[in-house]
């Protein structure tokens, strides 16, 4: 009875997340290398909803169709992993492997996926973002030299701007899920559970992380040094 009243619990929370409305990052301006790439769905707001909603209607047909406990919890949570927050992550692990050597496997499976589309996320980013420090080299040449051509220049920081507010959404979002990694080993490691290849693998992710974020830190301040009127 508990676990049903888990995967009840679950689903609707689930469904309910994935339904409400978000305005998220407004993307008319951003470079289409950055939207329209393969690593674009990456900890994006659009593929977390979509995520939610059909974790939580899969849980509950499950559910209705007389599916084991174990089952339907795996079922409302695949392809989400601990983006669906840690605790229902954690309670699914648990329910669907009692063997904890194989529940810590199943944790790096999927932290190794979050790390690998992080990797994505950052090359994508890269070349990007090379493109707008050699554009802002430019503007800065151009305004020291008083032949900077207003309307052009304030269209490339259009841009520039949009690009930094697009991957400092998606670095949000990937900080979240490291901390709920963080969250989710403590809660492990508590339970007598030897974490310590998960915390290795959770270094990794944070270093993948860090990474990104230094490559927009140094967009950001180059792109403040540089005003057009």
């Amino acid at each position: 009875m508990n676990k049903i009243m888990l995967i009840i619990a679950l689903c609707v929370s689930l469904v309910l997340t994935g339904c409400q409305s978000s305005s998220g990052v407004n993307t008319k301006d951003v470079d289409p290398e950055l939207t329209k790439s393969n690593s674009a769905q990456f900890f994006s707001k659009s593929a977390w909803q979509s995520c939610a909603v059909g974790a939580g209607v899969g849980g509950f047909a499950c559910l209705l169709l007389g599916g084991k406990p174990e089952t339907c919890i795996a079922s409302a949570v695949v392809g989400c992993g601990v983006m669906m927050g840690a605790n229902y992550y954690l309670d699914s692990k648990r329910a669907e492997y009692a063997n904890e050597e194989m529940r810590i496997d199943a944790y790096i499976q999927d932290i190794q996926k979050n790390t690998l589309e992080v990797q994505s996320v950052t090359q994508t980013a890269k070349g990007v973002l090379d493109k707008n420090l050699a554009t802002l080299k430019v503007l800065n040449k151009q305004i020291k030299n008083s032949t900077v051509d207003t309307k052009q220049a304030q269209n490339d920081l259009t841009q520039i701007d949009a690009n930094i507010a697009y991957l400092k959404d998606k670095l949000a979002r990937m900080k979240e899920v490291e901390k709920d990694w963080v969250s989710l080993s403590a809660k492990e490691r508590e339970s007598g559970v030897n974490v310590s290849k998960l915390d290795r693998e959770i270094e990794q992710l944070n270093k993948q992380i860090a990474g990104l974020e230094k490559q927009i830190n140094l967009v950001m301040q180059q792109r403040s040094a540089v005003r057009v009127g």
